[in-house]
């Protein structure tokens, strides 16, 4: 299965079902009164996180989400029925952005370049969010009914739900992660270490995608370790696989730079070590002052084991605390995850709390007026859906627009802007002449 890390994808929440028009008809009774129901709600998308999904390989072959719309209210004061929501399983550490509207950017001639907003980051197992809320059912025409009108023939269409096209990127969440140059014995060492069984060769770049296990030091007792691709030099700059996978560390509570011993001489593993470090300050210099540790590799190798005397004296000089270890024969390797084990429990979890963006949040009474050359054009969900769902041409239904009217001050805000007698005023798609 293809690894993916990022896809941009499109989702739509279910429309509001209409409300429904209708009066009580039945036998010796003469003038029932109006019975419309209520449309049901249109569904949700539903994003969670599911500890069980390792990539956005889900979105592979399908990149449009739907959620069900609403059914429309029925006579006898009987609602429609709620649609479905739609719930989208990803793994923990996605972080869902809305691509908002292009912007100008004259200093790069760039004429239209798309942005984007952070909606949600859903970091722990069983997090979820409502990306797209569903549309709200317009009302049936029994709600209308009052002492003045008494066959109201009135009702409210359902609200369209929302669509949105999302930027899905994945971050894995782990506690401790692997950074080294390729062939360091990073994918050696996880396997000796953890359940995870990632791919092991004598040669550059075997391990192609991140992979993460989980310790287990005791009973109720583990952390989660993550081994991504090598890195080259120059990947804090695009080159070679580490730059698409560095954001695969940006989680991690400890960096463990993995150095390796079998070299000719100590100053290779000196100027190894110098350049990973380099490389992760140049990517995000945050993410190079937290905490690490320096674990040189290979000390069964002859080479390794004379270069772990000389390194040490290295290191030695820095306060940054070091181990050396044998991934292969395991030397040393206990010792090392109870230290890390025990520093971890010293270094706080970072909490970052999930947010969502939905136009419904603005709220319904939100009024909005802007004029097209003679005509006052206003923008109110709550009387558009009014307005769509009525005959205008019953004397009723006008009085009702009228009170909603005053009850939202349009009146006041159409005088604000100007408005004059005579003037066409444009709402829901129909035009109302000022008086």
């Amino acid at each position: 299965m293809i690894f993916l890390d990022e896809i941009t994808i499109r989702v739509k929440s279910g429309n509001g079902g209409n409300g429904c028009i209708s009066f009580r008809r039945e036998k010796y009774i003469q003038k029932g009164g109006p019975d419309g129901g209520h449309g049901g709600w249109g569904g949700s998308i539903i994003f969670q996180a599911d500890q069980g999904i390792s990539s956005l390989s889900v979105f592979q072959n399908k990149r449009y989400f739907a959620a069900q719309n609403g059914k429309p209210g029925e006579s006898n004061q009987k609602n429609g029925r709620k649609g479905k929501h739609t719930t989208i399983l990803v793994p923990p550490g996605t972080l869902i952005y809305e691509i908002t509207e292009p912007q100008e950017l004259v200093e790069s001639g760039a004429e239209k370049t798309p942005s984007i907003r952070l909606l949600a980051d859903l970091c722990v197992h069983g997090d979820e969010v409502v990306i797209a809320k569903g549309g709200i059912g317009g009302k049936g025409n029994s709600s209308f009914a009052n002492s003045i009108e008494h066959v109201p023939h009135i009702a409210e269409h359902g609200a369209v739900g929302e669509e949105k096209e999302l930027y899905i990127e994945l971050k894995t969440i782990a506690d401790i992660g692997f950074v080294g140059f390729p062939n360091a014995g990073k994918s050696t060492l996880l396997s000796q270490i953890t359940n995870a069984k990632p791919k092991i060769g004598d040669y550059p770049f075997t391990t192609l995608v991140p992979n993460v296990g989980v310790c287990s030091i005791a009973p109720g007792k583990t952390m989660t370790i993550a081994d991504i691709p090598g890195i080259i030099e120059g990947a804090s700059e695009g080159k070679g696989l580490g730059f698409q996978f560095l954001r695969h560390i940006e989680r991690c509570r400890i960096l463990l730079y993995i150095i390796d011993l079998d070299k000719e001489s100590v100053e290779e593993c000196i100027e190894e070590m110098t350049a990973l470090f380099q490389e992760i300050k140049d990517y995000d210099e945050d993410l190079f002052q937290q905490s690490s540790i320096v674990c040189g590799n290979k000390i069964d190798t002859p080479r390794g084991e004379k270069n772990a005397i000389l390194f040490q004296e290295y290191l030695e000089t820095s306060e940054r605390p070091f181990f050396f270890i044998s991934g292969k024969t395991k030397q040393n390797v206990d010792r090392m995850i109870l230290s890390l084990y025990g520093i971890l429990q010293t270094i706080p979890t970072k909490n970052i709390p999930i947010e969502s963006h939905s136009v419904h949040t603005l709220g319904d009474q939100e009024v909005r007026v802007h004029k097209e050359e003679n005509i006052y054009v206003v923008q109110c969900p709550r009387l558009e859906r009014i307005i769509a769902g009525t005959d205008l041409n019953y004397p009723g239904s006008l009085r009702y627009v009228y009170r909603m009217f005053r009850k939202y001050h349009i009146d006041n805000i159409l005088k604000f802007h100007g408005i004059q007698e005579d003037d066409l005023v444009e709402l829901g798609g129909k035009r109302f002449r000022w008086f």
